[in-house]
């Protein structure tokens, strides 16, 4: 029936606003024909016609609330003359002022409806007033009022509980409505939870596809080098291959990276750290680029910067190289200078290039995720709109911040500000690997457990380079492991994590529970490209000896190999 309605009467209130006019509509027409008095046909007709008229102006786009109180106000005035004319306090037609205030009251808000209750109230007043001095003349009783008077104390009841009804009906309909509305954003919620974590599981089994085989193209990128040092043409060509495969993990990481932040995954691990190298490492990361470029490419340091300070050296130096990486991707000529003072407090890294600069009406899009300053930068410059929004989140976990200042066609200074404050330095400041190893003379046995055999040769090939009296087992899955560890005495296992049939985790902790004493007590040196931090602690909680993440420093794995070794021996 509602589908029947004029569209605006479709909606909300708007259908009980139209029965009920229609309603009072019909009672007004009914006094018009039945009430005794001579004025009542012209009066009650033309107060119908009104009520039609806002009705058809309300269709028109006027405003309801304005027509309510046009109505309301009508109504009171053809009421007031009614009661009036036919006795004041004794007319049965001051019943009407009963429900003067209901429909401003229900149907526009409250203050609306108190309004035209004190409308009432002055009029009733009024009345009282005017009878008491004599301006209105008493009742007059006789039985051609029976009938109308009947019908008005009739009316009034019903409407009393009519119009309350109708509002009851109008809030269950609207909690109705909610509520499907709550049940339909719950399941979107869920969708979106489900979609959410869907898409973590894939980032992160990308990730682990993609470092995987990087694993295998760095290590054995590492290995070739160190063997064609007397051959320039060879150094060159596995130089740009090296590059290459490093922007590749660039890339890899930033999109990893990024769905952490995104889950609150990502963690800052800070350690005393030597500032000076961490700014001469990242500023010599690039330049074999600028070899070739008609660049000044400098590095200026504070003389009062502090020599060691606490922060998370790896997301500092992932801050500092993708500032300099962006600088020199989008400066030809010119210079790119990186600053590092003090500003005591804290410490200020800021890279002034002589670039292309930012558009005015894009730099407030910039650090924002999937953005770059013009829609055709990827295609001219690369990059994946990835890393400012990274390294400003990176600063706000380190406890800065991060901000620039540029201008079109003449450069820009991008600067990072972190609260650091002198350490002390660690008991030990130097490199592990640069030391040789102690037991590269030794015949360790080393069980290698991996899926892919291209990861189980580079393996194989780092170690027998650093011991060259090794002997290397091979298992293609946790099982295998196993069964190759109840075989053979095994000096230290290499363990992957995911594997096919019995995968890391549960191999390691097979391990652990094993009744053999020298089985459980054999070193595990676990090695994966799954970066995911709760299946990482998964990882370690299984048994594991000690970590390792692919694509792994082949120098840091063998110093890491070498102090599980030992330590075995020594416990021995």
């Amino acid at each position: 029936m509602v589908a029947r309605l004029p569209a605006r009467y479709q909606q909300g209130r708007m259908p009980y606003v139209f029965f009920f006019v229609i309603v009072v509509m019909a009672v007004l027409l009914t006094y018009a024909v039945i009430s005794p008095y001579a004025y009542a046909s012209v009066m009650f007709s033309s107060y119908a016609a009104l009520l039609l008229a806002l009705l058809l102006l309300v269709n028109r786009g006027f405003s309801l609330s304005q027509a309510i109180h046009w109505g309301t106000g009508l109504g009171a005035g053809v009421l007031f003359y009614e009661v009036w004319v036919t006795g004041g306090v004794h007319s049965p037609s001051l019943a009407w002022m009963l429900i003067l205030p209901l429909t401003p009251f229900y149907m526009i808000h409250r203050r609306a409806g108190f309004f035209w209750l004190l409308i009432a109230l002055a009029l009733q007043g009024l009345m009282v007033v005017s009878n008491h001095l004599g301006w209105v003349q008493p009742f007059e009783t006789g039985t051609s009022h029976v009938m109308s008077s009947f019908l008005t104390y009739t009316l009034v009841t019903c409407v009393l509980m009519v119009v309350p009804l109708m509002y009851d009906h109008m809030y269950r309909q609207a909690l109705e409505e909610s509520r499907v509305y709550q049940r339909e954003l719950e399941l979107r919620r869920e969708e979106l939870e489900h979609t959410s974590a869907m898409r973590e599981h894939f980032i992160a089994m990308v990730s682990h596809e993609l470092r995987t085989p990087m694993n295998a193209i760095l290590g054995f990128n590492a290995l070739l080098l160190s063997r064609v040092k007397d051959k320039p043409e060879a150094l060159k060509v596995l130089n740009h291959t090296r590059q290459s495969a490093d922007h590749l993990m660039t890339v890899i990481n930033d999109i990893l990276d990024y769905s952490q932040l995104q889950s609150g995954q990502l963690v800052m691990h800070p350690e005393a750290v030597e500032l000076r190298h961490i700014a001469v490492h990242a500023f010599e990361l690039f330049k074999p680029r600028v070899q070739s470029l008609d660049l000044d490419y400098r590095l200026v340091l504070d003389p009062a910067l502090p020599a060691w300070v606490h922060t998370d050296r790896h997301r500092l130096m992932q801050v500092l190289v993708n500032l300099l990486g962006n600088a020199l991707k989008f400066t030809h000529q010119g210079s790119v200078v990186l600053h590092v003072r003090w500003t005591d407090p804290g410490i200020e890294f800021s890279v002034q290039d002589t670039g292309i600069g930012i558009a005015k009406d894009r730099q407030d899009q910039i650090f924002k995720r999937f953005t770059q300053a013009e829609s055709d930068t990827q295609t001219l410059y690369g990059g994946n709109g990835l890393g400012l929004a990274i390294s400003q989140k990176v600063a706000q976990l380190l406890g800065g911040e991060i901000d620039f200042e540029s201008e079109p066609g003449q450069g820009s200074r991008f600067w990072l500000h972190l609260p650091l404050t002198a350490a002390a330095a660690p008991a030990k400041s130097s490199k592990h690997h640069q030391h040789l190893l102690q037991s590269a003379d030794r015949p360790w046995t080393f069980l290698v457990a991996d899926d892919h055999a291209a990861n189980r040769l580079l393996l194989k090939l780092v170690l027998q380079n650093a011991w060259p009296h090794c002997r290397v087992l091979e298992a293609v899955d946790g099982q295998k492991t196993l069964d190759v560890l109840r075989e053979q005495t095994v000096d230290l296992v290499f363990m992957d994590m995911v594997m096919p049939i019995l995968d890391g985790i549960d191999a390691t902790r097979l391990i652990r529970q094993d009744p053999g004493q020298r089985f459980q007590q054999v070193p595990v040196l676990g090695l994966t490209a799954n970066v995911n931090p709760l299946d990482l602690k998964r990882f370690q909680s299984a048994g594991l000896s000690g970590l390792m993440l692919k694509p792994f420093e082949q120098a840091d794995l063998c110093h890491q190999a070498e102090l599980l070794l030992l330590a075995e021996r020594g416990a021995a």
